[in-house]
C-alpha cells in the first residue's frame, strides 16, 4: 500500500501575515454584519397623516392563511482557516510525510446545504443534501452528499413508518452519544454539525397515559448492509435490527435500546435525563458492547487484535444561570479506547519506524486515528448571551480534557447574529500536551478560523 504524499504550497503570504489575514477577515465581517445603532424613542406620525373617525371595513381570505405543503430551508457557508503546524508531532509525519517541513497551512471552503420537505395528509417526504468545495493548501476538492432522503407515513393516531436514508440521534449527551447504535458519531468540537444517515426502515408506536407513566414509545429499526449500501456501518451481507423503548416516567426521560449482532457485535444501552429545575438538567448514558475488537500495537511493532466486552458511559449536566450563562459539563468513559501506555507506544512507533514498516502496518492502525480514541474525557463549555449589553453577540469557551494523559484543547469563540439570517463565528483552537499525549501529538499546534453562514 503506497502512502499518499501530501504537498502544501507555500503561499505568497508570510506566516505571521496569513494568521492576521484570517483574524482580520473575522473582525471585518463582524463590523459588516453589525446593524447600525438606532436612537431609542417612539416614532410619531407625520404631520400630513390624517385620522378618520369612520369605521374601517376588513375582509379576510382564509385561503391566504393555509399552510403550504412545501418547506425549504438551508444555508450558504464560507470559511477560512489558518493552522500553525506542530512539526515535532508524530502526526506531522503521518499526514505530511517525507521531506515536507511546512510550518503553517492556509485553507478554506464553501458549502451549500439545503433541506426540502413535502407534507400532505399522513405522508411526508424529506431530503437534506450538501455540496461543498474546499482548499487544503494545494488543490481544490469537492463533494456532493445526501445526508437524508426518506418517506414517512402516519398510519394511525399512534403509529408511524419511515423508509429511506435517515439520521438517528439516540442518546442524551451533548458531545458524545455511546448509545447511538444506528447513527454516526458526533464531532465533540462541533456537535451540531449535520451528519450523514443510514438507509433503514423505521416503525414507531407512541402511547400516552394518565398517571406517573405519561408516555411510552417503541421504535424498531431494520438496517441492511449490502454492497455499497451502508458499507460504513460494518461487515457486509447482514440485516441489522435495533430497537428503543422510551418512557416518560415521573417526569424523567428513560430509554432502553439494543442492537442485534450482525455487521457489528451486539450491544445494549440505557439513557436517562431529568429537569431537576427549569434551569438545571442532568443526563446520562450507559452501553455494553459485546465482543468489541481493537487492534493494539505491541512493543515489538506487531499488531494484535484484542476482543473483550466493553462498557461505555457518560454523565452530564446543563445549567442556565439567571445571568443567561449556559454551562455544559460531561464525563465520558470510552471502554473501547486505548490506554495511556498503548497510545505512548503508538506515538513512539510513528517517530521511529522506517517508511516501509510504517506503510505495511498503517491499515491496521486506523483505530488510533479516531477522535477521542483514549479512555476518559471531560467536556466543559460555558457560553454567555449578550454580555455587557453587546447585542447579538454570544461568546463561548470550551475544552475537551483527556483525563488519562492530561492533554487538552482550549477553544474560545464568538458568534454574532446582528443581521437577519446571517451568522458569523470566529474561533481559536489551542492544543496543550507533551510528547506521547493525544493533543500534544496533533498536527496543529493551534488553529484559527472564521465562518460565515447565510440562512434561507
Amino acid at each position: 500500500m503506497k502512502l499518499r504524499q501530501v504537498k502544501l504550497r507555500q503561499g505568497k503570504l508570510r506566516q505571521g501575515t496569513a494568521a492576521r489575514v484570517v483574524a482580520a477577515a473575522g473582525l471585518a465581517l463582524l463590523l459588516i454584519t453589525s446593524p447600525p445603532a438606532r436612537a431609542r424613542g417612539t416614532e410619531l406620525p407625520a404631520e400630513s397623516e390624517e385620522f378618520s373617525s369612520e369605521p374601517t371595513e376588513f375582509s379576510f381570505d382564509l385561503s391566504e392563511f393555509e399552510k403550504s405543503p412545501w418547506s425549504f430551508h438551508g444555508y450558504v457557508q464560507g470559511d477560512l482557516s489558518y493552522s500553525w503546524l506542530n512539526r515535532d508531532a508524530a502526526l506531522y509525519r503521518l499526514e505530511l510525510p517525507g521531506a515536507n517541513r511546512d510550518r503553517y497551512r492556509l485553507g478554506g471552503g464553501m458549502e451549500i446545504q439545503a433541506g426540502l420537505a413535502y407534507q400532505q395528509g399522513p405522508f411526508t417526504a424529506f431530503a437534506l443534501g450538501s455540496t461543498e468545495g474546499w482548499y487544503d493548501g494545494e488543490d481544490w476538492s469537492g463533494d456532493l452528499l445526501l445526508y437524508e432522503g426518506n418517506l414517512s407515513l402516519q398510519a394511525g393516531p399512534n403509529v408511524y413508518f419511515t423508509l429511506g436514508k435517515t439520521l438517528l440521534r439516540w442518546g442524551k449527551g451533548y458531545a458524545w452519544n455511546p448509545t447511538n447504535f444506528a447513527g454516526r458519531d458526533k464531532n465533540p468540537s462541533d456537535p451540531d454539525l449535520s451528519l450523514e444517515g443510514y438507509w433503514m426502515g423505521i416503525a414507531d408506536i407512541v402511547k400516552s397515559f394518565p398517571g406517573p407513566l405519561r408516555t411510552l414509545a417503541l421504535t424498531g429499526v431494520i438496517l441492511p448492509v449490502s454492497g455499497s449500501m451502508n458499507s460504513a456501518f460494518g461487515e457486509k451481507d447482514h440485516v441489522n435490527v435495533t430497537g428503543k423503548l422510551y418512557l416518560l416516567l415521573y417526569d424523567t426521560d428513560i430509554d432502553f435500546m439494543a442492537l442485534s449482532g450482525g455487521s457489528r457485535s451486539a450491544r445494549y444501552g440505557v439513557t436517562a435525563s431529568r429537569n431537576v429545575t427549569s434551569s438545571f438538567e442532568i443526563h446520562g448514558e450507559m452501553a455494553l458492547v459485546t465482543d468489541s475488537e481493537k487492534n493494539v500495537l505491541d512493543p515489538e511493532g506487531n499488531i494484535t487484535m484484542e476482543t473483550e466486552d466493553a462498557w461505555n458511559y457518560l454523565a452530564g449536566i446543563r445549567y442556565l444561570a439567571p445571568t443567561q450563562t449556559t454551562v455544559i459539563a460531561e464525563f465520558y468513559h470510552n471502554g473501547q479506547g486505548y490506554t495511556k501506555d498503548e497510545v505512548a507506544r503508538y506515538f513512539d512507533f510513528l517517530s521511529a519506524a522506517e517508511d516501509t514498516q510504517f506503510n505495511a502496518l498503517r491499515p491496521g492502525l486506523s483505530g488510533y486515528q479516531q477522535p477521542n480514541f483514549m479512555r476518559n474525557y471531560l467536556y466543559l463549555k460555558a457560553s454567555q448571551k449578550e454580555p455587557f449589553g453587546w447585542l447579538y453577540v454570544t461568546p463561548a469557551l470550551f475544552t475537551i480534557y483527556n483525563l488519562d494523559d492530561r492533554s487538552f484543547n482550549l477553544v474560545p469563540e464568538i458568534t454574532h447574529t446582528g443581521r437577519e439570517n446571517l451568522e458569523l463565528r470566529l474561533r481559536f483552537n489551542y492544543l496543550v500536551g507533551g510528547r506521547g499525549t493525544e493533543y500534544g501529538e496533533k498536527l496543529n499546534a493551534w488553529k484559527t478560523d472564521v465562518r460565515l453562514r447565510y440562512f434561507f
